[in-house]
């Protein structure tokens, strides 16, 4: 009898146990298709070893999400559009007619994910216009919807009914959207999508990043593939694939992260790693990705080298001249290259501002999206503009213009004032890079000297048709701290003008701390992960920041 009551309590104390424990569970709403088709359990970021065309997750989701983080979503887009929200999980469930906003998780579609916003009132023989939009790199679609969140895309559905949009995961974690099964899949989606309610050749390609380049290649459809893309809208995009995987990390910190993504070697930001490694040449790095690693051949099929193709298309572009992922350089010779060609487009350039989305940029993407729902073709502003973002803990955004007045400045805003861009820390021996953009005929001096007169940098000189100078060299100075100085056109720039604030409110001295081992990239960041280090000639510290 006391055997059989023992027994009775510890199979009541597993039973119990086991349904708090089922309690506590999340319950996973939102399909990320593993383990079959469906499914909602996170699927692994490294099942299969990427390889160009083959990457982790490009029809599974590395991120589950929750009833309860779904629902706050949902919640979210309804306060802010004041309509009814529907979510499914499967695209056999959406419903002709209604008057709900619908949003379809993850629908696969020949080697890709599309997550769907599809606006009150649709039905399959409606012919809207569609809206891509492809994540950023290593971003999933639950990530990017769920996750941060970001709601944009369902926001203008809402609000203008008069288009169809969808994120995709761009082929893949891996993947940057530019490799040939991703093309396809591309091709595929839209062809798909013309069935059902959209229109394959009024196409707008839009993102940020990975994002921002697959926008700029998807326009420009290299495979000649069967729609037609009328707008496209890059922010932050790489324009030169080759030119970029040579870059230092030291530099430029945030590429360390794509060498770590694509090869899985958590040392891959290493100079001195026995396997892959920053700088390589050729380019392992690239070859996965795009499945060119000469740095040469990889820009002859990035947007720079493929630039014809976006003729007669709308195009607006931004970048911040800190960016800490790439160099100022490359984004201004692809705005040159289109002015050579003779293609009308927007440039945004932000002073003290990284590898983020910017104000003007998405105020042109909601106008001319907003326009395009009410059956109308808005051009987009062109030609180059400039802005500034005054305080960057703010996110204090305006136009030079404006910040000139603000300041009394008098200087002409429609010139890109001088930014330089170089290291915060650095290792001795260490491949390091150096860019100076102005506008040609500036005169710059720019050096880094440190306490007992070891230079660690000099350069003088005047800037050219090319709008910027650029180096790439070694650390060739001792440990020690090197402090910067710049001077254009004879007036010397305040040290702190550096894409940083502290709670003073000031910027951080120029400065580079060269140290005997190469710095982890975690402590290449002064002020965040969006942004590089550097100085630029205007950043508006108080007179009391010296």
């Amino acid at each position: 009898m006391k055997i059989r009551f023992v027994l009775f309590t510890i199979l009541a104390l597993v039973i119990l146990t086991g349904l708090a424990a089922a309690q506590d569970a999340p319950r996973y709403a939102v399909a990320t298709h593993y383990p079959a088709f469906g499914g909602v359990e996170p699927a692994p970021r490294d099942a299969i070893t990427a390889s160009y065309g083959v990457y982790n997750n490009r029809e599974n989701d590395y991120q589950a999400v929750t009833e309860e983080r779904a629902q706050d979503v949902l919640e979210q887009i309804e306060a802010e559009t004041g309509l009814p929200v529907l979510m499914y999980n499967d695209w056999d469930a959406v419903q002709e007619d209604s008057p709900a906003l619908q949003i379809v998780n993850n629908v696969p579609v020949e080697g890709a994910l599309y997550t769907i916003f599809l606006p009150p009132g649709w039905r399959r023989a409606l012919n809207l216009p569609i809206v891509l939009s492809g994540n950023g790199a290593g971003t999933s679609n639950n990530r990017r919807f769920f996750g941060d969140p970001e709601i944009i895309l369902p926001r203008l559905v809402a609000a203008g009914g008069g288009f169809i949009a969808a994120m995709s995961n761009a082929g893949g974690t891996e993947s940057q959207g530019i490799d040939e099964n991703t093309y396809r899949s591309v091709g595929a989606f839209l062809n798909w999508l013309d069935e059902n309610g959209g229109d394959k050749y009024r196409v707008v390609t839009a993102g940020g990043s990975r994002g921002g380049g697959s926008a700029l290649m998807w326009a420009i459809n290299p495979l000649d593939l069967d729609y037609n893309v009328i707008a496209v809208f890059a922010e932050v995009p790489p324009t030169h694939y080759g030119t970029l995987s040579q870059v230092s990390t030291i530099t430029f910190p945030s590429m360390a992260s794509i060498g770590t993504l694509v090869s899985g070697d958590e040392n891959a930001w290493r100079y001195d790693n026995d396997g892959l490694r920053p700088g390589m040449n050729p380019a392992p790095f690239m070859e996965i990705l795009i499945g060119r690693g000469v740095p040469e051949e990889a820009d002859a099929i990035s947007p720079v080298g493929l630039a014809e193709k976006l003729r007669g298309k709308r195009i607006v572009i931004s970048e911040g001249a800190h960016d800490a992922f790439f160099p100022l350089s490359p984004f201004l010779a692809f705005d040159r290259r289109l002015t050579e060609l003779d293609i009308p487009h927007a440039t945004l350039v932000t002073l003290a501002s990284g590898h983020e989305m910017h104000d003007f940029w998405i105020r042109q993407v909601t106008l001319y999206l907003l326009a395009l729902a009410r059956g109308l073709d808005l051009p987009p502003v062109t030609g180059r503009y400039y802005f500034i973002d005054a305080d960057p803990k703010a996110d204090e955004q305006l136009s030079l213009a404006d910040f000139f007045r603000r300041q009394g400045i008098d200087a002409d805003p429609r010139q890109l004032p001088v930014i330089a861009r170089f290291p915060y820390r650095a290792g001795v021996g260490l491949p390091f890079n150096v860019e100076i953009c102005g506008t040609p005929g500036d005169d710059v001096e720019l050096s880094a000297v440190g306490a007992d007169g070891a230079v660690l940098y000099r350069y003088a000189g005047t800037l050219d048709e090319n709008e910027c100078h650029f180096e790439a060299l070694a650390v060739d100075a001792p440990p020690g701290t090197y402090l910067w100085s710049l001077t254009v056109n004879g007036q010397q720039i305040n040290p702190r003008n550096t894409p940083t604030r502290g709670a003073d409110g000031c910027g951080a001295r120029a400065v580079t701390f060269v140290t005997e081992q190469q710095p982890e990239p975690a402590a290449l960041y002064a002020f965040n992960r969006d942004m590089s280090f550097g100085l630029d000639q205007y950043s508006g510290q108080p007179d009391y920041c010296r």
